[in-house]
């Protein structure tokens, strides 16, 4: 995964045409911390994540490499069951590095909606 954004960063940032000084300002970030990117050297946090996203209009899933669809709402809206569609895009980063399957999910949310409507009972 970390070879996949170090790759995806670099060729999108190469499709706008923009030189690593300029996509690092757009971003906030250092040109080096840019470059420790796109060598695979340094990972990002989630916000420079979420920064680099908007910077080059594409989704987290396709930067990580967990999809072959730049556009996130694209992407979930075709590829998530109904009932998994109001996960955050942490949770979904989360679902998808640990390799858990959408009926896996399904499963694990219908038991803690059955733990709460018992809470809820009591």
């Amino acid at each position: 995964m970390k070879d996949d954004l170090a790759k995806r960063l670099r060729t999108m940032r190469n499709k706008l045409n923009l030189t690593q000084s300029a996509l690092a300002e757009r971003v906030g970030i250092t040109q080096a911390y840019l470059a420790e990117l796109e060598k695979g050297t340094k990972r990002p946090s989630l916000d420079v994540l979420e920064r680099l996203c908007s910077a080059l209009n594409c989704s987290a899933d396709y930067l990580l490499g967990l999809s072959d669809n730049k556009s996130y709402r694209t992407m979930r809206e075709e590829s998530l069951p109904a009932g998994l569609k109001s996960l955050t895009p942490e949770m979904l980063r989360i679902v998808a590095e640990r390799n858990i399957s959408s009926r896996e999910l399904e499963l694990a949310l219908d038991f803690v909606q059955k733990v709460k409507d018992e809470n809820a009972k009591k």
